[in-house]
């Protein structure tokens, strides 16, 4: 049976917080099956008035290079107060839990794995303790599939991790997938999985939602789940991601290069030429989902989808068997009407976002969607992005028939006064820190920085933390100090109170800064 959101908040043991219903905004809700519309009052997106910070906001930088086995943790000078040694590159998040340990997804490196060099790749989560101890390891990789990119800690302990789960073209041509965008004998649809850990090694799979299971077509009407995308925007169309002008030959191999050059993908033996071949959107990877966030007021889970440069909302408060049916169809899409036939591809609003998340309760914006928004052509630049998705009190998100859902225009929209300055194609993130101030993350570039709500800079650091060479492949031992993301801890957090107690030397103030590198326009042209 379907939990309201009242059962579902109580099962987890959240208690339900009562956000005001601000004022009504009459929408039409209309059931894609036809049903009758019904007048439904949405919420006023959260105010943004009373929060004015001066300066950065204190606290700890946890990030790990993209090619290294050491994760930091940085104080506001960028000096580091704390490292683990880990057994892997990072595949790709690692997070800070409230009993002070780290939890972090490692990249198993098998040159025999088909997933090598997908981008993104991962397949095991480990949590240390405080000294590096493993308290936990978990692996998930296969035949079945590989987990990759993200994962989240959930209120009762579980895991939430992002996964591809392994299947062949001929799979997707039977569920209506386009030949010319699936060359190869590979396709990997898009699932989430929640895990029970069972430590010290291995978990139990509670819940899983699998996209595979919630696709139509529109190219042939013989084949099952034959519909017009327009009239079905809770489904995913199987060729939604495909480009109307997809880039070049060249444009593919400089794209692939730079990737490379990270040591972050790359093709069969590294030649640019054959890994051209392999790129979106006719290699097996179809929806490259890169960031999952959880909502335990709403039981939600929100995906950002790169290759579909959307945001997905999905119910969590499904079991397995409903998630396979209607109730596991999406609730809310956002960033690209194209790719649900209410719009142009010009009109889209998501260029192959990362890091999605609701901002937390007590912070400013809290309810909105905030991602990093890396930029493609013909947009080369990045920005950070806040919207509030409109939704009624229920946690529905209503939608008017024929048009995508809202809304028009964001909540805020942070872009640098010299746009080329900010500008990562790929990996990246955002947080809103408490005092209404947002830390980015520009990942290519190792930059992080910190603006306020009036857009101005109050804090960056430009990381030197290069990956040891004695950890790279040869050749690769000039690479600069990328990372997948950077999450802002305060002094105060349970998990550096717990570190601390543990025996890790952190002191008690991060201090104020300045960071050990200050970026100016200087640095990135020598870069």
């Amino acid at each position: 049976m379907y939990r309201s959101k009242a059962s579902r908040a109580a099962l987890w043991g959240v208690p339900m917080i009562q956000r005001p219903l601000f004022v009504g905004v009459l929408s039409f809700a209309a059931a894609c099956s036809g049903e009758s519309e019904q007048v439904t009052l949405t919420m006023a997106p959260p105010s943004r008035e009373g929060s004015a910070p001066q300066g950065p906001w204190p606290g700890f930088t946890l990030f790990t290079p993209l090619q290294s086995k050491r994760v930091y943790l940085v104080d506001m000078a960028g000096e580091a107060v704390h490292t683990w040694d880990t057994a892997s590159k990072p595949g790709l998040s690692v997070y800070l839990t409230e009993r002070g340990t780290l939890l972090k997804a490692n990249r198993i490196e098998d040159d025999d794995s088909v997933f090598q060099d997908a981008g993104g790749d991962g397949g095991w989560i480990q949590e240390l303790d405080w000294n590096g101890d493993v308290l936990w390891d978990f692996r998930w990789e296969g035949e079945h599939g590989l987990g990759h990119h993200d994962f989240e800690e959930l209120p009762n302990g579980n895991i939430l991790f992002l996964a591809w789960d392994r299947t062949t073209r001929e799979v997707a041509l039977a569920a209506g997938r386009d030949p010319e965008l699936t060359e190869g004998e590979e396709f990997w649809p898009g699932a989430v999985y929640e895990v029970e850990p069972v430590r010290p090694e291995g978990g139990r799979v509670v819940w899983s939602w699998h996209a595979i299971e919630h696709v139509i077509q529109s190219t042939d009407p013989d084949l099952p789940n034959y519909a017009q995308p327009a009239s079905r925007p809770e489904r995913i169309d199987i060729n939604g991601d495909r480009d109307p002008d997809p880039p070049t030959e060249a444009e593919a191999e400089a794209t692939l290069a730079r990737m490379r050059a990270l040591g972050y993908a790359g093709g069969d033996d590294g030649d640019a030429e054959d890994a051209a071949d392999d790129w979106r959107p006719k290699d097996a990877d179809w929806l490259h989902m890169n960031g999952i966030d959880y909502n335990a007021e709403l039981d939600q889970i929100a995906l950002s989808v790169r290759f579909f440069d959307e945001v997905w909302i999905i119910d969590h408060g499904t079991t397995t068997e409903e998630a396979a049916g209607p109730a596991g169809d999406l609730l809310y899409r956002w960033g690209n009407p194209f790719a649900c036939g209410m719009g142009r591809w010009e009109e889209r609003r998501l260029f192959g976002q990362h890091n999605v998340q609701w901002i937390p309760e007590g912070h400013l914006g809290a309810g909105n969607l905030l991602v990093f928004n890396n930029g493609a052509r013909p947009r080369e630049y990045s920005s950070v992005d806040e919207w509030w998705p409109p939704r009624d009190q229920n946690g529905r998100y209503p939608i008017v028939e024929g048009q995508p859902w809202g809304p028009a225009e964001t909540e805020w929209t942070y872009v640098h006064e010299d746009p080329d300055e900010l500008s990562s194609p790929f990996i990246s993130g955002a947080q809103r820190l408490p005092s209404g101030n947002t830390l980015i993350c520009s990942g290519e570039q190792g930059w992080v920085l910190e603006v306020t709500p009036d857009k101005r800079v109050v804090w960056d650091w430009l990381s030197p933390f290069v990956p040891d060479p004695d950890e790279l492949e040869e050749g690769n031992d000039d690479l600069p100090a990328a990372m997948f993301r950077a999450e802002r801890y305060g002094a105060d957090h349970p998990g550096i109170v717990a570190l601390r107690a543990k025996g890790a030397a952190i002191p008690l103030h991060p201090g104020i800064g300045p960071a050990t590198h200050q970026r100016a326009p200087s640095d990135a042209e020598e870069k």
